[in-house]
């Protein structure tokens, strides 16, 4: 666990200006963290940038029941310990997207 903590410490020192996430360590997983941003994925947009993650890497999908709230999540290895970012948020005007299918913007939304 102490891997894990070196890591979230080390993110807060390198990245002091950007937005607390939540963050768990894997009870499970002892190398292996979550910070979860919500109801803001201009947050989780933020680290996935200071990160150095690809947008291409970052899997998304909405769901329904309270409203239309789609959320983003992605993997990255920092320090030999497995981070992965969650954002939960809205689903943005003029897209679409149901159950775990990929959000796209509807007819003629470009």
């Amino acid at each position: 666990m102490s891997a894990a903590v070196a890591v979230l410490a080390s993110l807060t020192e390198k990245f002091p200006d950007l937005p607390a996430p939540e963050a768990q360590i894997s009870r499970h997983y002892r190398t292996r963290v979550e910070l979860s941003f919500y109801d803001d994925l201009g947050t989780f947009e933020a680290w996935r940038s200071a990160l150095g993650i690809d947008p291409a890497q970052v899997r998304l999908a909405a769901q329904s029941g309270t409203g239309p709230s789609m959320w983003l999540c992605v993997d990255v290895v920092v320090d030999a310990v497995d981070v992965q970012l969650v954002g939960y948020g809205h689903v943005p005007a003029g897209c679409s997207g149901d159950g775990a299918e990929p959000i796209v913007p509807a007819a003629g939304v470009v």
